[in-house]
């Protein structure tokens, strides 16, 4: 074990950043984000951080996992082993796997690790992980929230456009009535034109037979993908969906292992696959699944999370999207790099997300335990 990568300090803290005002899908809405995030240090000083997130409620149990178990079996660990710290942590909380609490937590950990990786190396993440593109095209879903009204909706899909530069959209659908769906889409696709690329997402709120009859009426609408119109599960509804549609089925935030990935691929319910980076496991897990994407020939578009989400696409040669809402952006030092609707990843070393400390302290939520674990 080489003396100076040894962890010597791993702690927890939980971050509260308001939504405001509330933000809506078909299936919720949601006041906060919630953010674990997780720093270490080595015996030479370097830190890494990491995060996982949930919407409204549930940081306050992944940053209790973290700290009551996860943290002291890192400390006094060589950070170059990734892999073997991960698995061993992974093994040590078995009966919680796979699941969103737990991918989360374990994801927070291996985050920093990558980061440690990227300081020691003195190379960007995106870089070190296969360096595949230089930038990725965003898609801008905060203007789509399904609670905002229809001259909103077209107001902001407009400004997003036209002032701040983007070439794709998401809007979310699920309105008790279809065809208000349609007349949402219908509108924002008047008002911005052929040329750009809308998506939809459901939140996996339909059935089956209600996901054929309403998809096929959003088909006149160039969609590029129907995201989450099932539960994410339900892989026989999205195989027999994929005989009603010719519209993309995109999805994959909500599915918390590689292996469960591999499942949808092997089935061929999936066009475009959405690891998201916390609910997966972390880097590497996210990387596994755009490897297993590759090997089937299939698209990858990782899941919100643009300042991290962009190192993912950027490592590997199938991305196609990254997801843009600025969430996190209160408390960051910067937000993600983006410029004539692509992301770039940060130039410097690790994944360059940089955190405000004067804002994470004021959006700094109490835990119910201690969450700082180190060797004196």
């Amino acid at each position: 074990m080489t003396g100076d990568c040894v962890i010597v300090r791993a702690e927890v803290r939980l971050a509260r950043v308001p939504v405001d005002p509330p933000r809506g899908d078909a299936i919720q809405e949601f006041d906060a984000l919630e953010l674990p995030i997780v720093e270490l240090a080595d015996v030479a000083g370097r830190r890494g951080v990491g995060f996982g997130y949930t919407i409204g409620t549930g940081g306050t149990a992944i940053a209790a996992l973290i700290a009551d178990d996860l943290l002291p079996q890192v400390v006094g660990e060589d950070a170059r082993h990734i892999g073997a710290l991960l698995t061993r942590l992974r093994g040590h909380i078995h009966a919680l796997t796979p699941g969103c609490i737990s991918s989360n937590a374990l994801a927070a950990i291996d985050i920093a690790l990558w980061d440690l990786a990227g300081h020691r190396a003195q190379t960007p993440l995106h870089m070190l992980l296969g360096g595949a593109q230089h930038r990725i095209r965003l898609y801008n879903t905060h203007v789509g929230w399904l609670n905002r009204d229809l001259e909103e909706l077209v107001d902001l899909s407009t400004r997003a456009v036209e002032h701040d530069g983007f070439t794709a959209l998401k809007l979310k659908v699920g309105k008790a009535d279809p065809e208000e769906d349609v007349e949402r889409i219908a509108k924002v696709r008047e008002a911005v034109g052929p040329q750009i690329s809308l998506m939809a997402d459901a939140n996996q709120s339909w059935t089956i037979d209600q996901a054929i009859a309403r998809v096929q009426k959003l088909e006149p609408f160039d969609l590029y993908w129907i995201e989450e119109p099932l539960a994410a599960t339900d892989l026989d509804g999205f195989e027999r969906l994929g005989r009603h549609t010719t519209i993309a089925r995109a999805g994959g935030e909500s599915l918390y292992c590689p292996a469960a990935f591999h499942e949808a691929i092997r089935r061929g319910a999936l066009d475009i696959l959405q690891p998201d980076v916390a609910r997966v496991g972390g880097i590497g897990a996210a990387m596994e699944v755009c490897r297993l994407a590759a090997a089937a020939n299939l698209p990858v578009a990782p899941h919100v999370s643009p300042e991290l989400s962009v190192t993912i696409a950027c490592a590997v040669p199938n991305s196609v999207f990254v997801e843009y809402i600025p969430q996190m952006e209160p408390i960051l030092k910067r937000p993600v790099l983006r410029r004539d609707g692509y992301a770039y990843p940060f130039d410097t070393p690790g994944h360059g997300i940089q955190f405000d400390p004067e804002a994470l302290d004021a959006f700094t939520a109490d835990l119910p335990r201690r969450g700082r674990v180190g060797i004196s």
